[in-house]
């Protein structure tokens, strides 16, 4: 019978490397692929927002109007187009209001900001919600969220990009733009790779 061999950390610190860049340099052509297509990064800022002051008690559907400012980065080396949108801004998760964005192209490693407007006439809520509502706008600003899908229009595809965003309506300051939360693989994929790779 054989002898053991004696243990080696060496060797399982070897076997650990060559392990880790054979899965690193198979995976490789993914990741540049999930970079190389990865979608803009959005934000989005809330400019004037109207129609949520009416009262709680009166129990009148309300009438509110927002004008929304759409920020978008291109991380990508191409350009990219969407031929229209969809935006909806919901409270407590009840539509209040919503609207389209027009058509627009973001060059590549460009950013454009893009004007949205969301309203709706006559939108009935519960009365709790209302209440909340008014209690919110007391204790300062009433947080809203703002959910847009845009259309790709430069591939032929017409794939939906979706995104969920949240804004400030009132307060003693305006609010800047708010980050969006995409909803796509490549997002979660570039923010973990090296830096090296985001660039191709």
């Amino acid at each position: 019978m054989a002898p053991r061999r004696p243990y080696s950390a060496k060797e399982d610190l070897r076997r650990a490397a060559t392990l880790i860049f054979l899965t690193f340099w198979l995976t490789t052509p993914l990741w540049y692929l999930l970079l190389r297509f990865r979608p803009p990064m959005f934000s989005i800022q809330l400019v004037d927002a109207r129609g949520l002051d009416a009262p709680p008690e009166q129990g009148a559907p309300i009438s509110a109007s927002f004008n929304l400012t759409l920020h978008a980065a291109n991380r990508r080396a191409l350009d990219r187009c969407y031929r229209n949108g969809e935006a909806a801004v919901r409270y407590s998760g009840h539509t209040v209001a919503w609207g389209r964005t027009r058509a627009f192209c973001v060059g590549a490693k460009e950013a454009r900001d893009v004007p949205v407007v969301a309203w709706a006439d006559g939108v009935g809520l519960p009365v709790s919600v209302r209440e909340r509502m008014a209690a919110d706008r007391r204790a300062g600003a009433v947080e809203l969220e703002v959910d847009v899908r845009l259309f790709r229009g430069d591939d032929g595809s017409a794939r939906p990009t979706w995104m969920s965003c949240k804004v400030k309506a009132g307060g003693a300051k305006p609010t800047g733009a708010a980050p969006c939360t995409m909803f796509a693989l490549q997002n979660w994929a570039s923010d973990i790779v090296p830096l090296w790779m985001r660039n191709f």
